[in-house]
């Protein structure tokens, strides 16, 4: 039986591509943004003196718009194992709720313009963190999606099984680039909510 504190053992610091840790107080790495991979940063708050900041890619990116002009985005990325042998899969979702207008919207870091999960799920195990922040998007040639998180608060919400999650706490952003598929965002948010749940009422599907 794994005990509660281990249900992510043996995950690569429970990421699959964990890369960098920077202690609180020091300049993030340089941090160059290739075309076509979506990189994020994940800031650990567990401890405060401590801050850890890991970088990680995601080479599964797609994208809706619905009527509105609002986006529901998913990023995916798979790699690592988790403490009972099933395969790591970790999810950003994002849904925006209003959408920034070029020269006329007040556009900052500490908006809140849009709901955010991420999902870390392997085997029998995975843990959800769910809050909001800030997005900024553009569609550009062949329905190609570029943009950014600019800033969002995630907290520990909705775990698989028993045990401490990944971080009570975190902070996100980075860039990404995405490909128009309402299909795919639909089958990977159907497979999500079949393990952890929909989402609250006010975020709709895609």
């Amino acid at each position: 039986m794994m005990r509660p504190g281990d249900k992510w053992a043996g995950a690569a610091l429970a990421l699959g591509g964990l890369a960098v840790a920077v202690g609180a107080g020091c300049a993030k790495p340089p941090w160059p943004f290739e075309p076509f991979v979506s990189k994020l940063e994940i800031a650990d708050f567990r401890d405060a003196q401590n801050i850890r900041r890991y970088q990680e890619e995601f080479p599964e990116a797609f994208y809706n718009l619905d009527g509105h002009g609002n986006l529901t985005l998913v990023l995916r990325r798979k790699g690592g194992e988790s403490g009972d042998g099933g395969n790591i899969a970790q999810v950003v979702r994002v849904r925006s709720v209003w959408r920034p207008v070029p020269n006329r919207s007040v556009s900052h870091r500490t908006q809140i313009n849009a709901v955010m999960s991420y999902y870390v799920v392997g085997g029998r195990v995975g843990d959800t963190f769910e809050g909001a922040g800030a997005v900024f998007f553009q569609v550009g040639d062949g329905d190609v999606l570029e943009g950014s998180i600019d800033h969002a608060v995630l907290r520990a919400k909705r775990q698989l099984s028993a045990g401490e999650p990944l971080f009570p706490r975190a902070e996100l952003s980075g860039k990404f680039r995405a490909v128009r598929d309402r299909r795919q965002v639909v089958r990977i948010v159907n497979e999500l909510e079949r393990r952890f749940g929909p989402m609250p009422a006010q975020t709709k599907k895609p």
